[in-house]
């Protein structure tokens, strides 16, 4: 019997299951009752308090690779009832998302009762091992959670970065306060010690006094440190769970856990007409940074915080913020700051057409500048057409003065249109927006796909709906889905797809913590049947192709855990294994993006080199349809004929594609052929080039060597280009086009012989 099965058996007598009724503390076994939880196992585990309900990874392979034992599912509990899961994962890591290997994971009940639950999760990492204890009590909204680390090892470990990590299933993430938006940064500036995640209806908060270091928006904090042979340390944290989106109960939670001086701010707010506002929101700001927000009820607020100086203001959702207030916050002392200045919502309605035949247009629309509200489920940035009504917007906002972003394929076949508006109070400003689409790709036969893109599954923010929405405002030909290790919305999109008359492809990132590969297109209703995180590369592919896939893609290969990344470390399970198709370039908005291209640019020309058609496709990695543009970098294909999934994926894998920031290129000769040339005759390469953007250089690649260069002036117009090069001995061609935005066009090769 293995280590793990012993300690899961050692606590099974303790397990009654069934779902939890009352506010006792119960601990059950088996697939969670949490609906749209991820622990569906025999051997994972499930604790409640009346307050939440939280499942543990025993059985069930956590995401990205990551041991089993962490939280994988996080619910609110309301009136006994059980919500949707909130959380991807909640657990600790060694050193940040490096490839954790173990041999083994115990999960034990160390206590039990109505009043409080223990568990203790034991795992290795390397000759390091961890020891995390587990604490839920009885109606109360913190996890205690307690991590050991020891090296066992002979070598010292140095430079690592070791914590907690908390990723939402869903909603937004607001981060630390004064580090709101950061991606990876010292936490020298925090204003306190929690990590916030959110939605209107729940709130997820993780504590972590002890880090120094946050990455991915506070989703991940870290302590850098170095660990000696035979050396321990501990990190403690809490992990928070409530059941509104009000920032307040972080700050209370942290003046309890940390004893701080603190006093209670309340008071009033009204509407600048007199009438009270049903659910004000009082956003606090410290030292200039977005710090807590609380949601009052009836024109009534309140918010404990810690002493000091404070600046305020008040709003409510689709409202005018009103003017900031200053107040200072004593130790046990209440201050009154009433608020009488916001202002009522406005309307927008926006009609976006095509300027030559006046038909509706799928269209993103982009607040430039104005009125943004802090917290997103009062109103978002970005807004879509929408999906059953094509071309209009009808969206509650706050009143003040806009600028406005419409986009309908923008940057790709159109240009974005920006206006500027003044909405007024209780007023419906109507405005018509046309656009001009300036290229027609499929007219000649081309069509482009996203091939990367995700849902609201595990780190992902966009419900199904949106990512059609978003898809089809980006106006690509095909919809296309990728989340990781699932296919839970596949079916979901293809009824979307069906009822716009859009083909769709199923797919998936297969995620194990050293790689990420897409699989499509995939058989619908095959499920995946492996661990990723512990399997090898060759059972990965092996997955990919049983669940019926053609086309097996290495998603962003230069990122830390990208699959050419992890080669040069020699960190793949199965050693490297080249039996994929395609290498993804990325979006110009990922940052390090430009780079991390450049190098798989450069690898992927020394495969054809090395007579390995390995070829380019792109996708844009988008997650969070609100914050990224989906199809920022997509693949256009020529389907030789009417677009199919068939005759798309059929070109795609012989060539006949390429990858594309915005640039459109049209060649005579299609990429991907192969052509017969005696020794030192001219061969005349012709295409059409066209960027909206305007067209800054074309340049033409032979094995690994720009040979020639073209250079325009900012042309928007298609440019045809003409190169007639003299090959002497077996080589292949393709181009790089850059528009004046700096965005890239790579295209596939024409591989060309020598005729003998």
């Amino acid at each position: 019997m293995s280590n793990r099965a012993a300690g899961i058996l050692a606590c099974l007598w303790l397990l009654t299951p069934g779902a939890p009724a009352g506010a006792d503390v119960t601990v059950e076994v088996g697939p969670t009752y949490i609906p749209r939880g991820d622990a569906q196992g025999q051997q994972d585990i499930t604790v409640s308090n009346g307050v939440f309900a939280i499942a543990f990874a025993v059985e069930t392979a956590p995401p990205w690779g990551v041991a089993r034992g962490g939280i994988v599912d996080i619910a609110v509990i309301r009136d006994d009832e059980v919500g949707y899961d909130i959380a991807s994962l909640a657990d600790f890591l060694p050193n940040t998302w490096t490839n954790w290997p173990t041999s083994y994971q115990r999960v034990t009940i160390v206590e039990q009762s109505a009043d409080k639950a223990v568990l203790s999760i034991e795992r290795d990492w390397g000759e390091v091992q961890l020891q995390t204890i587990v604490t839920v009590n009885d109606g109360d909204s913190l996890v205690h959670l307690v991590t050991r680390m020891t090296n066992d090892g002979e070598q010292a470990l140095v430079n690592i970065k070791s914590g907690y990590v908390m990723w939402p299933d869903g909603g937004s993430m607001f981060g630390i306060p004064g580090l709101h938006g950061v991606n990876a940064a010292a936490e020298d500036e925090a204003l306190a010690d929690w990590t916030a995640a959110y939605d209107e209806n729940w709130l997820l908060g993780l504590h972590a006094p002890y880090a120094n270091r946050v990455e991915y928006d506070g989703q991940d904090r870290y302590v850098e440190h170095d660990l000696a042979p035979g050396a321990s340390r501990s990190f403690e944290a809490w992990l928070q769970v409530e059941d509104r989106g009000s920032l307040a109960a972080l700050v209370q939670k942290e003046i309890e856990l940390g004893q701080l001086g603190s006093g209670v701010l309340s008071g009033r707010v009204a509407r600048n007409d007199g009438k009270a506002v049903d659910e004000p929101a009082v956003i606090v700001v410290r030292d200039g940074h977005p710090y807590a927000w609380t949601i009052g009820s009836k024109g009534r607020y309140s918010i404990e915080l810690p002493t000091g100086d404070y600046s305020v203001y008040a709003t409510a959702k689709g409202h005018a913020r009103g003017a900031m207030q200053i107040v200072t916050i004593d130790r046990d002392e209440r201050e009154t700051l009433d608020f009488s200045d916001v202002a009522a919502p406005g309307i927008v309605h926006f009609q976006v057409t095509d300027t030559a035949d006046k038909k509706p247009l799928d269209a993103r629309v982009s607040i430039r500048s104005g009125p943004r509200p802090l917290i997103r489920f009062f109103g978002r940035a970005t807004m879509f057409t929408g999906l059953d009504t094509p071309g209009e917007l009808t969206a509650v906002i706050a009143p003040g003065d806009y600028e406005f972003a419409v986009s309908s394929g923008g940057g790709f076949v159109s240009r974005v249109e920006e206006l500027q508006r003044t909405i007024a109070p209780g007023h419906t400003e109507e405005i018509d927006v046309g656009i001009a689409l300036l290229a027609e790709p499929q007219a000649q036969g081309w069509y482009s796909a996203d091939l990367h893109h995700h849902s609201d599954v595990l780190d992902g923010n966009t419900p199904a709906e949106y990512v059609m929405i978003s898809e089809l405002a980006a106006r690509l030909d095909m919809i296309f889905l990728s989340d990781h290790d699932s296919v839970v919305n596949n079916a979901r999109l293809q009824e979307l797809a069906d009822r716009r008359g859009i083909p769709f492809m199923a797919g998936t990132e297969l995620s194990p913590s050293w790689a990420h590969f897409n699989a499509y297109p995939l058989d619908a209703g095959k499920q995946i049947a492996i661990d990723s995180g512990q399997s090898t590369v060759q059972e990965i592919f092996a997955e990919a192709r049983r669940l019926g896939a053609d086309v097996i893609e290495i998603n962003h290969p230069y990122m830390g855990y990208g699959y050419f990344s992890s080669r040069d470390l020699e960190m793949i399970p199965g050693g490297y294994d080249n039996n994929f198709d395609l290498v993804e370039l990325e979006a110009a908005f990922h940052e390090g993006g430009r780079e991390r291209n450049l190098k798989t640019v450069a690898e992927v020309w020394s495969l054809w080199n090395a007579g390995e058609r390995k070829y380019f496709a792109a996708g844009s990695d988008v997650h969070d349809v609100w914050a990224e543009e989906s199809g920022a970098a997509r693949t256009f294909v020529h389907a030789g004929g009417e677009l199919s999934i068939d005759a798309f994926i059929d070109n795609l894998k012989k060539g006949r594609a390429y990858a594309s920031q915005g640039p459109l290129v049209y060649p005579e000769l299609l990429f991907g052929s192969e052509i017969a040339q005696p020794p030192g005759a001219p061969l005349v390469l012709n295409y059409s080039v066209h960027a909206v953007a305007g067209l800054a250089s074309v340049q033409l690649v032979s094995n690994g060597v720009v040979v020639a260069e073209a250079a325009f002036d900012g042309s928007t117009t298609p440019v045809p280009v003409e190169f007639s090069p003299r090959p002497e001995s077996d080589c292949w061609y393709s181009l790089v086009v850059t528009d004046t935005a700096g965005r890239m066009a790579y295209t596939n090769p024409v591989w060309v012989t020598m005729a003998r």
